[in-house]
């Protein structure tokens, strides 16, 4: 594999920038490029995706203190308002002739539902953009299009991650699989499972649950009886907070290991402190000085630091960015760019480490945190 560019010091690439779209701004007055849109597939308005805007805001803004001046400024492109589905939110703005790549949506459902749509599959891929994904980890994803990608581990590798630590770290030999009954749950607990008992711990439950249903008292009662010393709960953390409530109304509290959607628990963290999870970004840990640089202007900005929707979607946004400088403004260009990201062409160091992708467009050698609320 190539070594890794620093993206700090891509001078060349931003050169190659100013001249591609000074080109493409002296076009005719039908053709001129105004501005680089990069679009986000995220629904701005809905607070779960607060961060992500933020994240990818900053990235824009790093951008265009990058380019060249003359070149048109890079801005973020949101749905209209109105929007709240991934399929309209998608072709809004693939529609867009804007839009050069889209930093695709915040959950698997999300992006296995709207890839076709950033494909073009209607039109044979006329009008098709790349989207990257901060967060989307179903495996299902992995392959499914030759325009998307993303920037996070699949959840292969993040319920592999989850069974060592509990192995190796907690010392774990008995566990309950309370998995959501869909395929995120399904795959998870499957994937956990086999490195788990493999390796000598006994799974003495398995029970699957729906979202947001109401019987957690019951589930309860039967983690009372079952004795783990630990609980897998690959499924939302709403269900698992009103769970973990039961469980210690009736003096039960083994160690929960949760998804990355757990994170939001750190909100609370005073009341769910020592559930663990699954990280790709920990502020107080950042990889790299560009991700310490990010943590201060984020934290500077938005009087908070940045979580890790807003840490991985400002990676997405930057890989798209650098694909601009690099080949143009050209939709094809641009996917055929990031496509080749850590095999022909150098990874990109991002703020979550570094980013290369495999044939199935899945982000290879990225570190899995095991955080753990409340803790650092």
């Amino acid at each position: 594999m190539p070594a890794a560019i620093d993206l700090t010091r891509q001078s060349r690439h931003i050169a190659v920038l100013g001249a591609l779209l000074l080109a493409a701004a002296a076009c005719s007055r039908k053709t001129a490029l105004e501005e680089v849109a990069i679009g986000l597939g995220a629904q701005a308005q809905s607070p779960t995706n607060v961060s992500t805007k933020q994240g990818a805001e900053l990235a824009v803004a790093r951008l265009n203190e990058q380019r060249p001046r003359g070149a048109p400024p890079f801005v973020l492109r949101t749905a209209p308002g109105g929007l709240a589905t991934a399929i309209p939110i998608a072709t809004a703005l693939r529609d867009d002739p804007s839009v050069v790549g889209v930093v695709g949506h915040t959950d698997s459902r999300s992006s296995l539902e709207s890839a076709p749509v950033y494909e073009d599959a209607e039109h044979g891929g006329a009008n098709a953009v790349v989207a990257v994904s901060p967060v989307s980890t179903s495996i299902l994803l992995s392959g499914r299009s030759r325009w998307v990608f993303r920037v996070c581990p699949n959840d292969t590798v993040n319920s592999r991650a989850a069974a060592r630590f509990a192995l190796d770290s907690l010392h774990s030999r008995s566990a309950t699989m309370m998995y959501r009954n869909d395929i995120y749950g399904v795959g998870w607990s499957r994937a956990f499972s086999a490195i788990y008992e493999k390796e000598g711990g006994k799974v003495v439950g398995r029970a699957p649950h729906l979202a947001h249903m109401t019987e957690w008292e019951a589930y309860a009662g039967l983690i009372r009886k079952q004795a783990p010393d630990l609980i897998l709960f690959p499924g939302g953390p709403d269900d698992a907070e009103t769970l973990i409530r039961d469980l210690r109304a009736l003096g039960v509290s083994p160690a929960m290991i949760g998804g990355d959607g757990f994170s939001t628990m750190e909100e609370h963290a005073k009341e769910f402190a020592g559930v663990y999870y699954i990280s790709f970004f920990l502020p107080t840990r950042p990889p790299n000085e560009q991700a310490r640089a990010f943590v201060a202007e984020f934290t500077r900005r938005y009087h908070q630091p940045p979580d890790q929707r807003a840490a991985l979607a400002y990676d997405a946004t930057m890989l798209i960015g650098r694909a601009v400088m690099a080949v143009g403004p050209d939709r094809a260009k641009i996917r055929d760019y990031i496509a080749e990201v850590g095999g022909a062409r150098p990874p990109m160091i991002g703020v979550t480490g570094p980013i290369a992708f495999d044939a199935k467009h899945d982000v290879v050698g990225k570190p899995v945190i095991i955080a753990r609320v409340g803790g650092a």
